[in-house]
C-alpha cells in the first residue's frame, strides 16, 4: 500500500481559526495565550471584519505549533470549510 504524503505547510485562512479554537476546547481568551494576539482581533479575524496579514498568518502557525494541531487534522478542517461554503454556510 501507498502511503499518501502530507504537505509540509498547509495553506491557512482566517476562516480556520475558529475550527482549530473548537478542536483544542480553546475559549478566545485562552486562544490568545496561544496566537499571542487580543481576543478581539481574534474575534474579528475569525469574522472575516480584519485583514488575514502574513503577520496573522505567522501568530497562528505558532498556535498550532503550541497547540500540537497535525497536518491531517488541518487538512480535515480545510475539507470542513470547504463542505460548508458549497452547502451555502458560512
Amino acid at each position: 500500500m501507498e502511503e499518501k504524503r502530507l504537505p509540509y505547510k498547509q495553506p491557512l485562512d482566517y476562516r480556520m481559526i475558529k475550527h482549530l479554537r473548537f478542536a483544542r476546547n480553546k475559549t478566545l481568551k485562552e486562544f490568545e495565550g496561544y496566537m499571542n494576539v487580543h481576543k478581539s482581533t481574534i474575534a474579528r479575524l475569525e469574522a472575516g471584519k480584519l485583514e488575514f496579514t502574513e503577520h496573522y498568518e505567522e501568530k497562528l502557525r505558532e498556535a498550532i505549533k503550541r497547540l500540537r494541531i497535525s497536518n491531517s487534522e488541518l487538512i480535515h478542517i480545510r475539507e470542513l470549510i470547504n463542505a460548508k461554503k458549497q452547502r451555502g454556510y458560512k
